[in-house]
């Protein structure tokens, strides 16, 4: 029996792990474990808790304060490695798995380095200039035993960072198997059910605070309002990560009053979500799901600001600053006809380079043994 403890720290990177837990989770000699941190216990954030429980095993942290995130990031993490730690000493798995580059990632290998346990981590090597996240990514790495990458080029990234080229397997990102064999609703149980037009053009909107610029997140949030309004068009709006200066996107989403006009989701779920991205007009914001999903369904994407710069984007992406005219400008382009006939035959360079059981029998042949932790570095 392998015991396997994955950590996941909110509903985007539990909706990328999906396809892979769920098939560890049927073999018999597999006990699997979800470790939950703070976010996904926030109402907020749609405690995503409560649909994860439904079909896995779970641990989560009965939090003594009755606002469970408290904006102490410092704080709210040591509290969470404490906890981790005691479910490592207790539990003693043979594999720790991470995905990501959130900061709660690094409770995994901090946690797991005393007791020699290995650390399997999703989607390293990649490089979002704009947000913290970048620090924490590539940190990780280092303390990490294998790793998945979703592109070769990520690859090569790592090997220049040292690692063994034997620990790196590029998978591309396999949730798009899962996104694309979603339900797909008609539109008119989808505006029945949410009591909102879906029939027409709309703008499906997530911006998450970059990072590395706070200070300008209200003059940022500003300037995309003036430019949603002065669009016209509706606009369907899903919750921010739980990153610092959420609150004030948050805020920011509140302000738009109008329901005949715009809808929220806390957390819309993969299912949801997929339909949402299938029917939009095009995506605007910050999102990584900008960068990677989108493409599957051909949508045009406006990547605002820096917080995915460096990320390899796809050609159905354009850039833009926060500028008021330039976001007009390029939701003109996004819309017009000659930018969506240059994307309809677009084949995403994420999409998934190997099956899912590959990844599996991949896993199930990491061994807590010595040619896996001790690891050298290679000039």
């Amino acid at each position: 029996m392998k015991k396997i403890l994955v950590i996941s720290a909110g509903r985007s990177d539990y909706d990328r792990y999906y396809p892979i837990i769920s098939e560890l989770n049927k073999k018999k000699r597999i006990k699997l474990w979800l470790c939950l941190t703070r976010s996904h216990q926030e109402n907020i954030f749609g405690k995503t808790i409560n649909y994860i429980s439904k079909e896995f095993n779970i641990f989560k942290n009965s939090y003594k304060s009755k606002k469970i995130f408290n904006n102490d990031f410092s704080k709210n993490f040591c509290d969470d490695l404490l906890f981790i730690n005691e479910k490592i000493k207790k539990k003693k798995p043979d594999l720790i798995i991470i995905l990501g580059d959130r900061y709660e990632m690094m409770l995994g290998p901090i946690s797991a380095i005393p007791y020699n346990i290995p650390v399997i981590h999703f989607f390293g090597g990649a490089v979002t200039e704009g947000a913290t996240d970048e620090l924490v990514r590539h940190a990780i790495t280092k303390m990490s035993h294998y790793h998945f990458v979703l592109l070769d080029q990520y690859k090569k990234r790592l090997k220049k960072m040292g690692e063994e080229s034997w620990r790196i397997k590029t998978i591309g990102m396999h949730e798009l198997f899962n996104l694309k064999k979603q339900k797909m609703f008609n539109l008119s149980y989808l505006n029945k059910k949410y009591k909102f037009n879906f029939n027409k053009p709309y703008i499906l909107f997530t911006l998450h605070p970059t990072t590395l610029e706070l200070k300008s997140l209200r003059k940022q949030i500003q300037i995309v309002k003036n430019s949603l309004i002065k669009s016209n068009l509706n606009v369907v709006f899903t919750y921010p990560n739980a990153d610092p200066g959420f609150e004030t996107v948050i805020n920011f989403i509140k302000t738009f009053r109008d329901k005949k006009k715009y809808i929220v989701f806390k957390n819309a779920g993969i299912n949801l979500y997929a339909n949402l991205l299938k029917n939009a007009t095009l995506l605007l914001g910050n999102t990584s799901s900008g960068i990677v999903e989108a493409a599957s369904f051909k949508k045009p994407v406006i990547n605002l600001g820096t917080r995915q710069k460096g990320k390899y984007t796809p050609k159905n992406v354009i850039n833009c600053d926060f500028n008021s005219k330039k976001i007009m400008k390029s939701i003109a382009k996004a819309m017009s006809k000659n930018f969506n006939d240059k994307i309809k035959n677009l084949i995403n360079p994420y999409e998934s380079k190997i099956k899912i059981n590959e990844i599996i029998k991949i896993i199930l042949k990491i061994s807590n043994n010595d040619k896996i932790l001790r690891k050298k570095f290679i000039d």
